[in-house]
């Protein structure tokens, strides 16, 4: 028997949240069977806005746990589904996030995959879906696309908690695990997937464990691409500055974010030609190269103050 907790963090998205444990609760196990499967929500509303959404899924998904998480701080939020997972003595931790729904096949690939290949982590796709009419701008340019990988099974260095399965006992060795100065500003998955890699953890791919995410109609703008690049790059900068001992790193983000400045520098003009989306790459490429270049300095954009699909 596989004992599997879902952990899911939320804040003030009741229609979406409901969406993903309708998901849930049509999961099935055909490679994997005899799956114990625990859901853990952590409400991060402190009016605990969620908790009507859950109460009414609690008779779809047994053993549907809720809990709330007052302070506004995203890993605040994650720790504390770790906490109760832990509690309830779960092998594996898989986290999906409160905008997103999955395949009914979707944790027995995941399962099946860390099983195969010998894995430690195993991270699958997550498909853009817009839930209201977007600029065809949006859609053209794939801003809102995710890196995908040749075949399953294949290794992977870097991770995220929109679509992935974890073996708990690495999570048990990590304080935390999820870094609670990344609370608002997010990147908190970012930190705590490097520190498992440099721990020596395996992370593999699954084509087949398929999430679909919503993009919230406030998210389909330059404003908000230009914004994200931004604080995307900053993040990775405070990742740095949480990670590394050397001053080197200081010197090699730096080189990366004038890099990222000059390919969208050099791409603006021609991209003029091509459209506005090639334009609004060029300008995201800009803009992630300053977020790097601040973050050095240690300005933080807290991006998760805002809930966007609310």
């Amino acid at each position: 028997m596989l004992k599997v907790a879902i952990c899911i963090a939320t804040c003030r998205r009741p229609r979406w949240l409901g969406q993903l444990l309708e998901s849930l609760a049509k999961l099935e196990y055909e490679k994997c069977p005899g799956v114990i499967q625990t859901v853990v929500v952590v409400d991060n509303d402190y009016t605990g806005s969620a908790r009507a959404v859950v109460e009414r899924f609690s008779a779809h998904l047994p053993g549907l746990i809720y809990d709330l998480e007052p302070v506004q701080n995203i890993s605040l939020a994650r720790n504390k589904t770790i906490a109760i997972a832990k509690k309830l003595d779960c092998e594996y931790i898989a986290f999906v996030d409160d905008d997103e729904f999955v395949d009914q096949k979707w944790l027995d690939e995941l399962l099946f995959t860390l099983e195969v290949f010998g894995a430690d982590i195993v991270r699958g796709p997550v498909i853009p879906v817009f839930a209201d009419p977007v600029p065809d701008w949006i859609v053209r340019g794939g801003f809102f696309e995710r890196q995908r990988y040749a075949q399953t099974g294949q290794r992977i260095r870097w991770g995220a908690t929109n679509n992935v399965l974890i073996k708990r006992e690495f999570l048990d060795k990590l304080d935390g695990p999820f870094d609670q100065r990344f609370g608002l500003t997010g990147g908190e998955d970012t930190h705590l997937f490097e520190r498992l890699h440099r721990m020596g953890a395996i992370m593999v791919w699954s084509n087949e464990a398929i999430v679909r995410e919503n993009i919230a109609s406030s998210r389909a703008n330059l404003r908000w691409l230009l914004l994200h690049s931004y604080s995307f790059g900053s993040m990775l900068a405070s990742c740095d500055r949480a990670l590394e001992t050397q001053k080197k790193w200081l010197i090699t983000r730096f080189i990366k974010g004038v890099g990222r400045i000059f390919q969208g520098s050099i791409s603006f003009l021609p991209s003029l030609f091509l459209g506005y989306a090639s334009a609004a790459k060029s300008l995201t490429y800009i803009a992630r190269g300053a977020g790097m270049l601040t973050g050095i300095c240690g300005y933080k954009l807290e991006e998760y103050k805002r809930v966007h699909g609310k």
